[in-house]
């Protein structure tokens, strides 16, 4: 069947290459042909090593002894593996020739390599299907994209402003425990430093910026004190974060020392930080905050940090919003976005404040719970429609969702489950995608529906 005269091996070459294309819209896939010997599998090793790769996809595409794998796991690390059940017919004829058979005869392959990968304790995870699916190759798409973020939060720096938040306990992480399981380390950044940043803007930097909400259509209805005020701050956290090379941000807002110091809630959008992966977080809720990093990373999504401010049983629908920094990619064009005094701290600040306020956009959303669990982080989940609506709240960033499940229900689930208050949102349905992430990342998942 391997002889000259035979099409065979030409045919399993081919679909290796039409496997490996089609991965190739959304990986940068290192594929050295087909594997066939120990010989060659050391090769691939080493060709994957020089290469710096972060995963593998592991697929025989016929029955295959374990022996050849494991001669290139023993030169690699312990990388996340995809192992994929490669089906090469849709469906089958009425009588099957043996080399017919052989094609997906990969099966015997897959079902021999799960059980050498449960005992030995490999991280990997199952994919199943027609190889011209385009179904299989978005599973393939969510577990790539949850390796991706697995190498990412390794690399990783959590600011924390100034220090955790001692109001509200359900906010607390093990830094030690988190920064084992994800490799994510924590900076403790000073008030001091964070105010002396500000002061220091010039006014070129004042104006430029002040420049872009002018001419970007914003409503300024705060005086010309309290919004350079809010500039300078908008300024000195994106310096603060390119200095420390941060990114993930937890802004401790509620706290005495914030206020005396800085005379306000820093919380004025700055465009420049919209280019980039990073996650602001108020209340210092760390979990949240790398919720925020994660869910942006995985999704492409800029994600919306919120709680549940009250709820309408009549229409089953959730009021979520929440003072602070917010992301105006998130807003609803239908409504001018606006800079206003901070509501809750306007009459007792030094300053009045200048918060960035606009209505969330409607369509399909995604709400997401994410705490630390006492061993590791813990996303729940819950899908909903953000209503198409005039704005529901004060001078709030918000939105009004409708949720898939009834209200009454979502609270009482997830308060069975133990929360937080706080729930990042993100355009789009991802309930069954975030599965897929927690799996390659030792988080712990909840999908709350009906």
């Amino acid at each position: 069947m391997q002889s000259d005269n035979s099409s065979f091996s030409g045919e399993l070459e081919e679909i290796g290459k039409e496997i490996v294309s089609r991965l190739s819209d959304f990986i940068d896939p290192v594929y050295p042909g087909i594997v066939f010997s120990e010989a060659s599998s050391r090769t691939a090793a080493a060709d994957f090593l020089k290469a710096g790769i972060e995963g593998l996809i592991v697929s025989p595409l016929m029955w295959c002894e374990d022996q050849i794998l494991r001669a290139a796991l023993k030169e690699l690390p312990s990388f996340p593996i995809i192992l994929y059940t490669f089906l090469p017919f849709p469906t089958l004829p009425e009588y099957l020739l043996y080399t017919e058979m052989l094609k997906g005869s990969g099966t015997v392959g897959t079902l021999q390599l799960s059980g050498f990968f449960k005992r030995e304790g490999y991280n990997y995870r199952v994919v199943t299907g027609y190889y011209k699916d385009p179904e299989v190759y978005e599973i393939f798409r969510d577990y790539c994209n949850a390796i991706s973020v697995n190498t990412g939060l390794r690399h990783a720096i959590c600011g924390i402003l100034p220090f955790p938040c001692n109001q509200m306990s359900t906010t607390y992480v093990d830094e030690f425990t988190i920064r084992k399981l994800y490799g994510i380390e924590f900076k403790y950044l000073e008030i001091s430093r964070f105010f002396n940043l500000a002061q220091a803007c010039n006014n070129d930097e004042i104006e430029c910026l002040r420049d872009y909400f002018i001419d970007n259509g914003y409503k300024i209805e705060v005086d010309e004190l309290n919004f350079k005020e809010g500039i300078r701050y908008a300024l000195a956290i994106e310096k603060i974060i390119k200095a420390d090379q941060i990114s993930i941000l937890c802004m401790n807002d509620v706290i005495e020392e914030m206020h005396s110091i800085i005379g306000l809630r820093p919380c004025l959008y700055n465009p420049r930080l919209s280019l980039k992966n990073i996650a602001i977080a108020m209340e210092a809720d760390v979990a949240a905050g790398i919720g925020m990093y994660i869910l942006r990373a995985f999704t492409g999504e800029i994600p919306f940090y919120s709680e549940v401010l009250t709820s309408d049983l009549e229409k089953n629908g959730l009021i979520l919003g929440h003072a602070g920094y917010h992301d105006v990619n998130n807003n609803d064009q239908k409504f001018p976005m606006r800079i206003v005094s901070d509501i809750e701290y306007k009459t007792t600040d030094r300053f009045a404040g200048a918060v960035t306020c606009f209505k969330y956009k409607p369509g399909y959303v995604t709400l997401i719970n994410c705490v630390y669990n006492g061993t590791r982080l813990r996303l729940t989940v819950c899908e909903g429609e953000s209503l198409d609506c005039p704005p529901k709240l004060e001078d709030t960033v918000h939105l009004f969702c409708k949720l898939d499940m009834p209200v009454r229900e979502f609270f009482n689930k997830i308060l069975e489950l133990g929360c937080s208050q706080h729930f990042i949102v993100i355009p789009g349905k991802y309930g069954i995608n975030l599965e897929r992430l927690c799996q390659f990342n030792d988080i712990e998942y909840f999908y709350l529906q009906n």
